[in-house]
């Protein structure tokens, strides 16, 4: 019943907050494509013979996209780190020939046979030359002088050894790319050679300065002396501010949350079991949930199998001794390695969500069944179909349609632009799944805080196919700068964001409904908590355009919010210390105590891995020598798998206690569950902190000492140093493992030994406990 209370307040600064946030964000966003870098119709020399054609440019970057070298390496600095980053590589290539031209022009030598005088001064000139921007606008043209020419001359030799009959790339295939064969958004020509047009233009943008400016496109990235690429003072200004706002934002945040009490209050009292049944009848589509979650455990495993095939690669071109890289390149196993992780992870929810609608409904809505099982299948031939199109068309099997059905190149992206539509569209059917229980226990009049709470777990599930629509924006011949802004719409929107804002009103909504809180004080805490979380994410998202936007926005914008989105993470670690002491707590009888240990470890990596590493690396001054290293990569891995990985086994587990047996969980289960969790979460930390870490700080400590193209060469992983730290991953990769393995064999046990779906006892079942809940909540109201 309401009493009064109606969260008009918190509702109204709620959609203040996202209107305000994301007015910025998008506003932000024309002015990034407003002063993008031209893609000219044509380079030519000083004669204006043509050197490139826009068609080249295009074809190249659709060679990129076909073949995968996002998930092998970089490009501007976003991609995968085995391989170097083109754009720093081919801008370091670009300089030295020049520097050898001049060498010839001035001194009729090379250059490695000049003195440091006279190397200082060719020096001095290419830098002072590359900076001037030749582009006309008025007849799209960039003109090169003789030595920029010269320089581009000298990067397509370099690649068409790296790329043409070269077994000495790293987990690579030898000859990967067909340089003849021209397929969707390719022209005809040499398609190494357009490769090369490609990354050509991406180190023409990063040391050229823009039109009245006196820094270029990327801001000065990437981290080159030679080419007179400095951090922008700017970036140690906005760091430094954005340390002092995150003193004051924390202030000022535990001080409205302790004004106002935005916590979750318990309802049970410690030295009490915790009264609740899991042992009530299950509805039809409940049942069925539980072969979603074999298919998750089965994903989880291969997931991580690919990632220790990848790491494998950075110490040995093959898997010991084995070519393992004509069959699973290292770019393929990176692109399962990444859509597993996104595949399992929403599964995971997807079927939670399914479990918990007869339980807000209190009945099982009409032919449920068929549309769980239509939505089930439809999965299936999602990730079946885009793993299969990205393997083939990385290998050349699959051609004509590759950006359809095969990868589609851009990082957490490489689903075809066909797999892309069927995994919304299974989303959409989902969330009319849910609509099915939810609508309806929306427009309940009684039980007022428990329909709002229902309402926040529905906006928030319809947010996460709406938010990764963005991925419907990209083109393979789209500008990389507005493909890039919409990627991290997918990235660090809808994953660190939508998923991040679900995940909290879910455990909110599994707190009450295991009686563990009160209904209207996990109400006004995931309020508090969402508002920050999207208050401070979306503008955040700004850090990533450092380096492609106009940073006198973005280094300000995405420097403070960014600083503050630790604050929100930060104190989550209080949810994990309640998780953790209704563990301790309640008696033995307590049947969700392994759900509590794996939302324990959520709350610790939310604030270590997402919030401090986090943290660590978004400052403007830090990430612009860090950007693309394996700093980056620790941060990913304790967030996405610390995070979601561990939130995502706790629903799991949730679901299955109450869709199995009450005999199966016995002491013996429940010890398996414990040691699942320590293990990954020991095996979880051994990779960010034995090898993650320490690699990442060398290679930071490399790209200040000789430049960021350095620290990418292949040759870095093989120093004795960084090697060893490379080897001695393989300890927690085989913990890891190991907890993965006991979680497969328990959901196995646990899909075996399902109840009998019954779907008239469990509505009576489903309406005894709604009765109970509202006399309960009757009785508080009344306190």
């Amino acid at each position: 019943m309401n009493t009064g209370y109606n969260y008009k307040r918190l509702t109204k600064v709620l959609i203040i907050t996202l209107v305000a946030a994301f007015s910025i964000l998008i506003a932000g966003g024309f002015m990034i494509f407003k002063n993008e870098a031209p893609r000219p119709s044509k380079i030519v020399d000083q004669n204006g013979t043509e050197l490139i054609s826009k068609h080249s440019l295009l074809s190249g970057q659709a060679v990129y996209e076909k073949y995968g070298l996002a998930d092998y390496g970089t490009y501007l600095g976003n991609g995968s780190y085995l391989g170097p980053d083109y754009t720093a590589q081919s801008l370091h290539v670009y300089l030295k020939g020049m520097d050898q031209y001049y060498a010839q022009k001035m001194h009729n030598k090379n250059f490695s046979d000049l003195n440091d005088f006279q190397q200082g001064g060719i020096k001095a000139k290419v830098k002072k030359e590359i900076k001037v921007n030749r582009y006309s606008k008025a007849n799209q043209t960039l003109t090169l002088t003789n030595a920029q020419a010269a320089g581009l001359k000298s990067l397509q030799s370099y690649y068409r050894k790296e790329f043409i009959n070269n077994p000495e790339q790293a987990g690579l295939p030898a000859s990967m790319i067909n340089q003849k064969k021209t397929d969707a958004f390719m022209y005809k020509g040499n398609k190494v050679d357009q490769l090369t047009s490609f990354f050509f233009w991406g180190a023409w943008l990063s040391s050229t300065n823009r039109p009245g400016r006196d820094f270029t496109y990327t801001n000065n990235w990437p981290y080159d002396l030679d080419a007179g690429n400095v951090m922008p003072a700017e970036a140690m200004v906005w760091t430094a501010i954005s340390v002092a706002l995150l003193t004051v934002g924390v202030g000022v945040i535990i001080y409205f949350q302790r004004r106002y009490q935005f916590d979750m209050k318990s309802r049970y009292l410690p030295e009490e079991p915790v009264n609740i049944d899991p042992d009530v009848p299950i509805t039809s589509s409940q049942r069925k949930t539980a072969k979603y979650f074999v298919i998750v455990m089965l994903m989880f495993l291969l997931q991580i199998l690919m990632g220790e095939l990848m790491a494998h690669y950075y110490v040995e071109n093959s898997f010991f001794g084995i070519p393992l890289q004509n069959i699973w390149p290292f770019n393929v196993a990176k692109a399962w390695h990444l859509q597993l992780v996104i595949f399992w992870v929403a599964t995971t929810w997807l079927a939670t969500g399914i479990y918990i609608v007869p339980r807000v409904l209190r009945r099982e809505p009409k032919h449920q069944g068929k549309l769980v099982d239509l939505l089930f299948w439809g999965l299936i031939i999602c990730i079946g179909g885009s793993m299969l199109g990205e393997w083939g068309s990385t290998l050349g099997i699959l051609n004509k349609n590759w950006w359809l059905f095969g990868n589609f190149g851009w990082e957490y992206l490489e689903l075809g632009k066909f797999w892309q539509i069927v995994f919304i569209l299974a989303m959409v059917l989902w969330v009319i799944i849910l609509m099915r229980g939810f609508i309806p226990a929306m427009k309940r009049k009684l039980q007022y805080d428990r329909t709002r709470l229902t309402t926040l777990l529905f906006c928030g599930a319809i947010a996460i196919p709406a938010f990764y629509l963005a991925s419907l924006f990209i083109l393979p011949n789209s500008h990389v700068t507005f493909a890039d802004y919409w990627r991290w719409w997918i990235v660090h929107l809808w994953v660190e964001g939508i998923f991040e804002s679900f995940a909290v009103i879910l455990i909110g909504w599994l707190m009450v409904d295991m009686k563990l809180t009160t209904v209207r004080s996990t109400v006004r805490a995931l309020y508090f908590q969402v508002i920050l979380l999207l208050g401070s994410g979306v503008v955040g998202m700004g850090h990533h355009y450092f380096w492609e936007g106009d940073h006198s926005i973005w280094l300000a914008l995405g420097a403070c919010f960014s600083a503050l989105e630790i604050v929100p993470l930060c104190l989550l670690v209080w949810e994990a210390y309640t998780h953790y002491r209704v563990y301790k707590d309640t008696k033995t009888e307590f049947p969700y105590k392994g759900t509590f240990i794996f939302l324990m470890w959520t709350g610790i990596w939310n604030a270590v891995g997402a919030g401090a590493l986090g943290f660590l690396i978004n400052a403007p001054a830090i990430n612009y020598f860090e950007h693309g290293t394996q700093w980056t990569s620790a941060h990913a891995h304790a967030s996405m798998a610390g995070v979601y990985g561990m939130f995502s086994i706790a629903i799991m587990l949730y679901a299955l206690r109450n869709v199995t047996k009450k005999s199966l969980w016995t002491p013996k289960m429940d010890k398996a569950v414990k040691w699942a969790a320590w293990l990954t979460n020991i095996g979880l930390a051994g990779m960010v902190f034995i090898t993650l870490m320490p690699v990442g700080q060398i290679q930071l400590i490399d790209a200040l000492k000789h430049g960021y193209w350095h620290a990418r060469l292949l040759s870095f992983y093989h120093e004795p140093l960084v090697s060893g730290f490379l080897w001695a991953r393989m300890a927690p990769d085989l913990v890891f493992t190991a907890g993965v393995v006991i979680l497969l064999v328990i959901v196995v046990k646990c899909f075996f030994n399902l109840k009998k779906d019954d779907n008239q006892a469990a509505e009576v079942a489903l309406n005894k406990m709604a009765e109970e809940e509202a006399r309960e909540d009757a009785a508080k109201a009344n306190k």
